[in-house]
């Protein structure tokens, strides 16, 4: 279907935030008019003009792209003045199918009229700007494609009680999309026997690096166990936590490149969803001396509501936390860490969430050091708002590490210390966090310790973790760090060729370097995934 290309615009970075910011506004009130509605009183429009506002467009036309089938978007609308209400006033909201075909010749478009069953206002139709406010709280619209075909539809709310008024409508150009499917055939691998978490930096990598990680299991004698993408959990960094020096507060900064991504979700995430891949975010320190230790009860709350909107916004799965680079006792004036504020925050973090997405946690250092102890978190168990919990030490200049709480004492488990974290199983535990390591490092590569603590049975699970993936030529071209990558699978599972003691009945792995290194056409991919924008 045919579709102007103005009609699609990014939404800024900093409409973004104000989004982000301003949170939604839930309220009990009746039903949405679709038949009619009322411009403010006589007096305040006299005096004042308004216009009916998209908070994800600097214009009246906004663009949302949806699934086939299971897609859904949430916006927010308001109403702004060109200054502050005498009194009291409102406009009541409604949907005039009767502009689409006048859009449709003014954009050389051909939308159809969005279903009355896929779109819902679920907080009312009512905008109200207070006496001395120039702008209403905003009110949410949901749009979904449950029952739609692929095309382009149109949804014309306004605000005008008469004749159309430009100024007081906005357009929805939903476009939907079919579901993604990869162009080689190959499904994400069930995680029954390696269940793999992955890190993106996307100030380097698009996500869509994750799909061309495939992984082959395979008998000497008697071919494929399986051959499937891997990724079961994809963490996107980088996301950061800020003080806001005028207001106190901690400000969940998404940065340029996660904007981007987030803004172009159809593109760089739905796709890794609709495999079944699980995307979350991985909230880290800025380096303003304000971190995940040292919050007040305010900040946690404030911060702990951004990041919710952020993940219901775009409809992402959850969220990883991640207490570094933070740079505590740096900055003057940041007040001192201490051992609640964390736990605090994972606890309002899931109250936020809700069940249904995932919180992980990566521990590292410090600011996790005292999780174990009830008493230093104040009385929370900190694994029981937990999906999982993982290993953060990872460096290139050293052996795979093995971080294993309940079996410290062991010769060949990682000097690096955890005890267990109260209310969390071990099956819910990631004991390794395995560096992709770049050329030159052959070193570092030795997996005895991998191999004789599987051997003891200490392994807890089958949850292996890896450090930011990168593509296969990154490091000087052509690199082997797929080698020590697929040795390490081999290590974690006690099924492999590692363990067996006839070579010929082993199971192993062979990572496919080709789709990393191949663009579609076939030639070589040099830099292939790098980000595009």
């Amino acid at each position: 279907m045919k579709t102007n290309s103005k009609i699609f615009r990014t939404i800024g970075t900093m409409l973004l935030a104000a989004t982000v910011l301003a949170g939604f506004t839930a309220c009990e009130t009746d039903p949405v008019e679709r038949e009619g509605g009322k411009l403010p009183d006589g007096e305040t429009v006299e005096g004042t003009f308004g216009i009916l506002r998209s908070a994800a467009s600097a214009d009246n036309t906004v663009a949302v792209l949806l699934t086939a089938g299971e897609g859904e978007a949430t916006q927010t609308l308001y109403f702004e003045q060109t200054r502050p209400a005498a009194a009291a006033a409102s406009v009541t909201l409604r949907v005039d199918e009767t502009l689409v075909a006048a859009f449709n010749t003014a954009n050389g478009t051909a939308c159809e009229a969005l279903p009355t069953v896929n779109y819902a206002f679920p907080d009312g139709s009512t905008l109200s700007v207070a006496a001395g406010k120039q702008q209403s709280d905003p009110l949410r619209i949901t749009l979904d494609a449950d029952g739609l075909d692929a095309g382009t539809y149109l949804l014309p709310v306004t605000a005008a009680a008469g004749e159309s008024d430009a100024s007081q409508t906005v357009y929805y150009v939903v476009s939907v999309r079919e579901p993604y499917t990869d162009p080689d055939g190959y499904d994400l691998h069930d995680g029954s026997d390696l269940f793999f978490v992955f890190y993106i930096n996307t100030n380097d990598f698009q996500p869509l690096l994750a799909q061309d990680y495939i992984l082959r299991k395979w008998l000497l004698i008697g071919g494929d166990l399986w051959m499937s993408m891997i990724g079961n959990i994809i963490n996107l960094r980088t996301v950061t936590i800020q003080y806001d020096e005028p207001t106190g507060r901690a400000l969940l900064d998404l940065g340029t490149d996660m904007t981007y991504v987030l803004n172009h979700a159809s593109k760089y995430i739905w796709p890794l969803q609709e495999q079944g891949r699980k995307v979350c975010l991985s909230l880290e320190g800025g380096g303003t001396g304000l971190g995940f230790c040292n919050l007040s009860d305010e900040q946690i709350a404030d911060f702990a509501a951004q990041v919710a909107n952020v993940v219901k916004v775009y409809d992402l799965d959850g969220i990883n936390l991640w207490d570094r680079n933070a740079g505590y006792g740096t900055v003057e004036g940041m007040p001192e860490t201490n051992t609640t504020s964390y736990p605090k925050l994972v606890k309002a973090m899931r109250e936020a969430l809700g069940t249904d997405k995932l919180l992980t946690l990566t521990v590292y250092e410090e600011p996790t050091a005292t999780f174990w102890d009830t008493e230093a978190t104040g009385g929370i168990k900190v694994g029981e708002y937990l999906d999982y919990a993982w290993s953060g030490y990872n460096k290139y200049t050293e052996l795979p590490q093995i971080l294993d709480p309940w079996h410290p004492d062991e010769s060949y488990v990682s000097a690096y210390t955890q005890k267990p974290i109260a209310g969390l199983d071990p099956s819910q535990f990631g004991c390794v966090n395995f560096p992709i390591y770049p050329g030159g490092t052959a070193s570092v590569r030795d997996f005895t310790a991998i191999k004789n603590w599987v051997t003891a049975g200490y392994q807890p699970n089958r949850l292996i973790v890896f450090a930011d993936i990168r593509a296969h030529l990154q490091d000087e071209y052509e690199t082997q760090w797929d080698m020590p990558f697929k040795t390490c699978c081999e290590y974690m599972d006690p099924a492999s060729r590692i363990y067996s003691t006839n070579i010929l009945e082993g199971q192993w792995y062979t990572f496919n370097k080709g789709r990393l290194s191949m663009l579609p056409s076939g030639a070589l991919g040099y830099g292939k995934w790098l980000k595009d924008w």
